[in-house]
């Protein structure tokens, strides 16, 4: 067993449960979603699945994605990414049930939200790379992207993110002739949230397990 294994799989439930919190509160505030469940989000009016469920198959979407960057560097242990995202799948779905009472309509409080997901989700994102077990797939692409190009974490992710909401805004459109979920929130945690990232990273530096 990996030393401080426990205390290891505590973080990664922590970070997990950051993240769908941070989800959550993404679509509660009404701004848009994080760029983490944009896609979800709006396939889930397309199809009569929850936002949990699509990000399930969108983490299995995610690995074979990570299989085509990193070749034959893929280990086999990383499918438990889908393990990890059905977990997280769940998550967002009892966290969507928990803020069902949330219905802000004056717009700062809708901001004041809408950053507040970021900052949740970006310590969300660190608790669970801090773990070093397993990423959750979306994430694992963006660490497969950095290590077989040799490229910032941070840096990658904001990339990764902008590309998630263009393909959410632009299947909205082609689908449903309407902009769903995907609106100035969504663009300021796209950018944000990787920002944060790169920024508190060494903050958490008392969670480099050896």
């Amino acid at each position: 067993m990996p030393k401080h294994f426990l205390l290891r799989i505590l973080t990664l439930f922590c970070g997990l449960s950051l993240l769908s919190f941070g989800v959550a509160l993404s679509i509660r505030s009404n701004l848009g979603t994080s760029p983490i469940s944009s896609v979800p989000y709006v396939f889930s009016y397309i199809f009569p699945l929850s936002v949990g469920v699509l990000t399930i198959i969108l983490h299995a979407v995610f690995i074979l994605m990570q299989m085509a960057i990193l070749g034959k560097q893929f280990q086999m242990i990383q499918w438990l990414q889908l393990v990890v995202g059905i977990v997280f799948g769940v998550f967002i779905d009892v966290a969507l049930w928990l803020t069902q009472f949330m219905n802000i309509q004056q717009y700062v409080y809708q901001m004041s939200v809408s950053l507040i997901s970021c900052v949740i989700t970006a310590v969300g994102v660190i608790l669970q790379v801090k773990a070093r077990l397993i990423y959750l797939a979306g994430e694992g692409v963006y660490q497969a992207f950095a290590i077989r190009f040799h490229k910032n974490y941070g840096s990658v992710k904001t990339y990764g993110d902008v590309i998630l909401v263009a393909f959410a805004a632009i299947s909205s459109y082609l689908v449903l002739h309407q902009l769903i979920g995907i609106r100035e929130g969504t663009i300021i945690s796209a950018f944000l949230i990787g920002t944060l990232i790169r920024t508190m990273m060494p903050k958490f530096s008392f969670l480099d397990f050896k």
